[in-house]
């Protein structure tokens, strides 16, 4: 097995972040400048910001943040979904030649508002008329789920079954000694495991104590993340009714990280692809214009895992 690490970071420690981008005069101005001067890239300086900022536990951010999650014009989502686009459906071919026979099991940890959870129901498992498929969409926010089942009760089909479910994703990050399968009844290792901007809020032990644990011998995991380079420059959230930025914790990954704790947890590396923010991303449209101050920074990475 082989993949292209020319690009990952291993350098840059874990650094404490929140969730999306933000200004970047709420960074060090000194680290900023480190970045531009290493990717020969201008930035503009930055304006002042005087929104008040608070900081509060991940899943109260995020059942704050349910109500607008969808339209508050999330940069990095933007940037996920284009990568998805290529990434989700290489991702599903391969667990459909690895298990072409059988209902196939599939998870989506930490669905949030079922952005991806929807991607997995209308996909076009019924070319296979004989083939069930059931998913499982799992979040640690009552607020997101609120939104992600009323999103995503139109989309299931006689053969593709959903349950919706609220649990502690990441148990062991509490409790060390605490099993690291989420407590879901009926929850056991499955085919496959959708799990897309969640890593940067979960310790690597944790999170690949848990992914590993889900996905059985023989399956695929799709994961991807925050880049580090965007990470320990950026702090991030959304702005509330109140005018005030909120924001939860999160941890700078580097993709080499990632790929070392994913070994760890009998995780073999397929593909690892990583991201930098360009002006046409902004010119399509494909990304909003706060994408442009990210120019010339690695904004995303996601990778392809198969259990061993």
């Amino acid at each position: 097995m082989t993949f292209d690490t020319s690009l990952v970071d291993t350098q840059n420690p874990n650094t404490s972040f929140s969730t999306t981008e933000s200004d970047h005069s709420e960074a060090d101005p000194s680290s900023t400048s480190r970045i531009s001067q290493h990717l020969d890239v201008t930035r503009t300086p930055p304006p002042k910001t005087t929104t008040p900022v608070q900081h509060v536990p991940t899943q109260d951010a995020y059942d704050s943040w349910a109500s607008v999650y969808d339209t508050d014009g999330n940069m990095l989502q933007a940037i996920d979904d284009v990568e998805l686009s290529v990434l989700f459906p290489e991702f599903l071919r391969s667990i459909e030649s690895s298990f072409p026979e059988g209902t196939l099991q599939l998870l989506d940890l930490g669905c949030g508002t079922g952005r991806n959870t929807a991607k997995l129901l209308v996909y076009p498992w019924d070319r296979n008329p004989v083939r069930t498929v059931e998913v499982t969409a799992l979040d640690f926010s009552a607020g997101m789920l609120d939104v992600a089942r009323e999103k995503l009760a139109p989309l299931t089909k006689d053969n593709v079954k959903l349950k919706i479910r609220q649990a502690d994703c990441f148990p062991t990050v509490v409790n060390k000694e605490a099993s690291p399968v989420p407590a879901v009844e009926g929850l056991g290792s499955v085919d496959g495991v959708v799990s897309t901007l969640v890593l940067e809020h979960v310790p690597l032990e944790d999170y690949f104590a848990t992914l590993g644990s889900l996905v059985g011998r023989g399956g695929f995991a799709l994961v991807t993340n925050m880049h580090s380079e965007m990470g320990t420059t950026s702090q991030a959230g959304f702005v509330n009714a109140e005018g005030v930025k909120v924001r939860g914790t999160s941890f700078a990954h580097t993709p080499g990280e990632t790929v070392e704790a994913a070994a760890k947890a009998g995780l073999e590396t397929v593909s690892l692809r990583e991201r930098m923010m360009t002006r046409e991303d902004v010119e399509r449209g494909s990304v909003g214009e706060r994408g442009l101050k990210w120019v010339g920074v690695h904004v995303w990475y996601g990778m392809v895992l198969r259990k061993l």
